[in-house]
């Protein structure tokens, strides 16, 4: 019964259905005349997103998104301080989205995730499918629910019928971490069985491969045989790039194969394969894995160790890269050409020695900002928050670089959370943050394309080129490099014939 359902999801995901269309009926009341993103991701592996859908909210908090989906997509809504994640399909949503929570801090990009709750939502959404499902398995993993063959299930449903909060019973694992049962193969084939047979009647193949691979994540820990596991649920049967619960059963699996496996017998193949950027060997390499002969599972399993690993120290960073563009270019499955594209994008974007993205600016005035004129040369770019207590110190330290080396290096501050207007009523009354300023056109984009994760930021170019992303901070290791970029440039205008001055006038 499973197999053919994955048989049919396999055929649905290859047919070329093309997009369709989505609406978000959106209420933030707490965010009024706000902006509103929505984002697709582009995939499950790397969980890179892209903006699909943009608006404003008005003065209620009332916002209406409009976009494209293929299929079943996951999608991340943010909206002022808060951010959620859905899932897409064609139709229309009504969601509602809170404030963000008080007790807690926000992410370090500045925002909160927080549910959303939908209104009028059809039972059988996906929405709705995937928010019980994973409530039920999150709480059979919960110590005080996994006791017994029954009490978790009875608890659950409970808890769905009477809409009040599960409260897991500690008082039987007093001794035991909360989310860390003895696992009991019984008790899960009988957890299993229940749950296939509660969903049966949902006539949802993609939703019904979620579950699947969601009964196999209980299954993975030390008491398991992973051969078993393979056997069960990858050997022969598609690879579900876009359910959520494979891909994490996936890289759960097939974790770090390099380092468990060739890296213990043949360290130096391992070290040296990577370095000179050798994909086919690496293959090879993990090939010895019974697990990982398949050519398709083989290829994904490397991706995703050496993008996960890019930080580590033992690997070569440019040659964890290059694999990763060879497969880019190479691969035999479009899915893996997609993923190593983020993959790229995620290491190397903003990377020192690339062209720093294009941006609309606005100045004070109202006028457009034209980077290419002004990023001529060592240029420093400083994105901030006017009249934020800590940006305002980091201000007032530029302002004494600016004294400094305004003569070697361009400065430029861009105001996020203001517009031009504003922007040039609080310049004139802070005169002494003088200087070149603009407004982004679009500021979310901007956050989202220069990658900046928190305010202030700086970043230091030569000409449209970053030569550090990002940089130190003004008040905290930027005069350092500023000094380094003047007596690059002294030494420069020393070698010129005119040792740098301008040419006497006739």
């Amino acid at each position: 019964m499973i197999r053919a359902i994955l048989s049919c999801l396999a055929a649905l995901s290859g047919m070329l259905l093309g997009a369709a269309p989505v609406q978000l009926h959106i209420k933030a009341t707490a965010y009024p005349r706000q902006q509103a993103t929505l984002y697709r991701y582009m995939d499950l592996f790397t969980q890179r997103t892209e903006a699909i859908a943009e608006g404003w909210t008005d003065a209620n908090g009332a916002v209406q998104l409009t976009a494209e989906v293929d299929g079943t997509q996951k999608a991340r809504l943010r909206i002022g301080k808060v951010a959620a994640d859905l899932w897409l399909r064609e139709g229309a949503y009504h969601i509602e989205m809170p404030a963000a929570p008080t007790d807690q801090p926000p992410g370090i990009n500045g925002t909160a995730r927080v549910q959303p709750t939908f209104t009028d939502l059809d039972p059988l959404d996906i929405n709705a499918l995937v928010a019980d499902l994973n409530t039920r398995l999150d709480a059979f993993l919960a110590a005080g629910l996994a006791t017994d063959r029954n009490t978790g299930m009875d608890a659950l449903a409970k808890a769905r019928k009477d809409g009040t909060a599960l409260k897991p019973d500690t008082s039987k694992t007093a001794d035991r971490p909360l989310l860390s049962p003895t696992w009991n193969e019984a008790r899960t084939d009988t957890f299993a069985r229940k749950l296939r047979k509660f969903y049966a009647a949902v006539p949802d193949p993609w939703f019904q491969a979620d579950l699947e691979y969601g009964i196999a994540g209980l299954y993975l820990g030390p008491q398991t045989r992973d051969r078993d596991l393979y056997d069960h649920f990858l050997k022969g049967k598609p690879v579900l790039y876009g359910v959520p619960e494979y891909v994490r059963f996936f890289t759960s699996l097939f974790k770090d194969p390099l380092l468990g496996g060739p890296f213990r017998t043949r360290p130096d193949d391992v070290l040296r394969f990577i370095r000179e950027g050798s994909t086919d060997s690496l293959k090879a390499l993990l090939a010895a894995n019974d697990l990982l002969k398949e050519d398709r599972l083989n290829e994904l399993a490397l991706l995703y160790d050496l993008y996960t690993n890019q930080g580590n120290a033992l690997f070569d960073r440019d040659g964890i890269i290059r694999v990763i563009g060879d497969v880019q270019d190479r691969s035999r499955y479009p899915e893996h050409r997609l993923i190593a594209a983020d993959m790229l994008w995620d290491l190397t974007a903003m990377m020192g020695g690339t062209l720093l993205p294009p941006m609309e600016l606005t100045r004070p005035d109202g006028n457009a900002m034209h980077l290419d004129s002004l990023l001529q040369g060592p240029s420093c770019l400083l994105v901030v928050k006017p009249g934020n207590p800590y940006t305002d110190q980091e201000l007032a330290a530029l302002a004494q670089l600016r004294k400094d080396y305004g003569g070697h290096v361009r400065f430029l501050c861009i105001a996020l959370d203001r517009s031009p207007q504003e922007l040039g009523a609080w310049l004139k009354a802070n005169p002494q943050y003088g200087g070149s300023w603009a407004v982004p056109a679009n500021p979310r984009a901007l956050l989202d394309d220069w990658r900046i994760s928190s305010v202030p930021a700086a970043f230091l170019l030569d000409g449209r080129i970053l030569a550090r992303a990002p940089a130190p901070l003004p008040g905290n290791g930027l005069a350092a490099e500023l000094h380094k970029l003047k007596v690059a440039g002294q030494r420069a205008d020393q070698l010129k014939p005119d040792r740098g001055q301008p040419p006497p006038r006739r």
